[in-house]
This record gives structure tokens, C-alpha cells and sequence, in this order.
């Protein structure tokens, strides 16, 4: 089978929508004005800070903004490489797993989100968040919120609870597959 998930094929599929007249918002854009025939650009680096900047030097090249969400473990969190990618315009957020490494406690996972955050805030103004799937732990990290409010933290959207995914056409990457159906629910 041939392997489809390349930055040619990106491209292309950026190509095709910028020609299908799509604007482009980071989710943060969308969440303060959204636009009717819209494309979210949600990235989740979860590793490989490198390609993400690859991705989102192409993206700057089309004149479109993204969002990039960056964890905080060093393969994910590389200071250079998101400096880059939001001095290119890009929306830099708070790719957060909190309740995994507090092993299910709400307690302990809201000081290391606050923590996490800081530093975040550090490098770049956050105020939106997305969850991590996490998809091998037994810990959903959305369950953060049965317990705390995001909006607390000065957070306007998780796109896990702030879109309706019954209303939009999503597209994920899940898995290095376009729309990989063996994806984990909490991994897309």
C-alpha cells in the first residue's frame, strides 16, 4: 500500500482547500470570531518538534496560521523550535497530561497543569489547551475538568469540550494515517 502521509500530500490538501475558498483560523481565532467556511489547523506535538516547524514553515509560506499544541517532556517541548514556530504566527498551546503522571489524582494533576502551564506562559502567551490521548493509560486527562474549570487558568477553549464535533468535518492524522480509523477516541 502506498504510503499517503507525506508533507507533498499536505500540501496538496492545503492547496485544495485555500482553492475551495476555506479561510484558515487558529482555534483560538475561532473561538473569538469564527468564520463561517473555516479550516482549524490543529497540530499536537507530541514528539518531533522539528517536523512541526517543518510544517508550520509551509503553512507560513501559504499565509495560514495553526495552532500547535506542545506537551512538556523534551521530545515534545523544544525551546527553539516553538520560539520559531510562533515567530512565524502561529498559535503556540498547552498540549496538557496531568492526569496520567497523578495517576488518576485531580489533586495532583491541577499543581502540575498550573506548573506546566507557567512555564509554558514562559515562551508564549497560552490560552488554549487541548488533552494529550494518552491512549495506552488508563487515565483520560479530560477528566481533569469534572473537578476544576479551564477558564480559571485564563483558558478560552479545549477543543475536546469547545467544538461540536457532530457540526464540523474532522480530519486527523492519528497514527501517521489520514483519518485512522484504528485510532483511540482520546488520540484524535
Amino acid at each position: 500500500m502506498k504510503r499517503d502521509f507525506t508533507l507533498k500530500i499536505y500540501e496538496d490538501l492545503l492547496d485544495a482547500m485555500i482553492e475551495a475558498g476555506y479561510s484558515f483560523q487558529t482555534f483560538w481565532d475561532y473561538l473569538k470570531a469564527p468564520d463561517e467556511k473555516v479550516v482549524i489547523l490543529r497540530h499536537d506535538v507530541d514528539k518531533r518538534p522539528g517536523n512541526a516547524l517543518i510544517t508550520a514553515e509551509i503553512e507560513h509560506v501559504k499565509g495560514l496560521k495553526a495552532s500547535y499544541y506542545f506537551r512538556i517532556v523534551p521530545e515534545s517541548l523544544q525551546v527553539d523550535k516553538l520560539q520559531k514556530i510562533k515567530a512565524l504566527g502561529h498559535e503556540i498551546g498547552y498540549h496538557y497530561e496531568d492526569m496520567d503522571p497523578a495517576k488518576g489524582d485531580a489533586e495532583k494533576a491541577i499543581v502540575s497543569f498550573e506548573e506546566n502551564l507557567a512555564k509554558l506562559r514562559k515562551l508564549a502567551p497560552i490560552e488554549t489547551i487541548c488533552m494529550h490521548g494518552s491512549p495506552l493509560s488508563k487515565y483520560d486527562n479530560r477528566e481533569l475538568w469534572k473537578h476544576y474549570d479551564y477558564r480559571d487558568y485564563g483558558i478560552i477553549g479545549e477543543p475536546y469540550f469547545d467544538l461540536d464535533y457532530a457540526e464540523i468535518f474532522y480530519i486527523t492524522d492519528t497514527g501517521r494515517k489520514w483519518n485512522n480509523k484504528d485510532a483511540s477516541l482520546r488520540d484524535k
